[in-house]
């Protein structure tokens, strides 16, 4: 069974085309949860490797950075 609009409908009593469209839409959703999922995930790599790499910067470029942006906080 299958819901649509509220409505249940038995899929086996589609027509071939309509079966055809109800296995895409099922597809396109699996892909879609798949490609969310995996999109997630990179975010939270970028977002870690970013935090590596700030650590790794070299001290004085760090100093530097702090300094730029204190200066920048009087200005305002």
């Amino acid at each position: 069974m299958i819901t649509i609009g509220n409505k249940q409908y038995d899929e086996t009593k589609l027509s071939d085309k309509g079966k055809v469209a109800f296995s895409q839409l099922q597809q396109i959703t699996q892909k879609q949860t798949s490609l969310t999922l995996e999109f997630q995930n990179t975010q939270i790599l970028q977002n870690h490797y970013g935090e590596i790499l700030k650590e790794e910067l070299p001290k004085d470029e760090k100093l530097k950075e702090e300094k730029k942006i204190k200066w920048h906080e009087q200005e305002i």
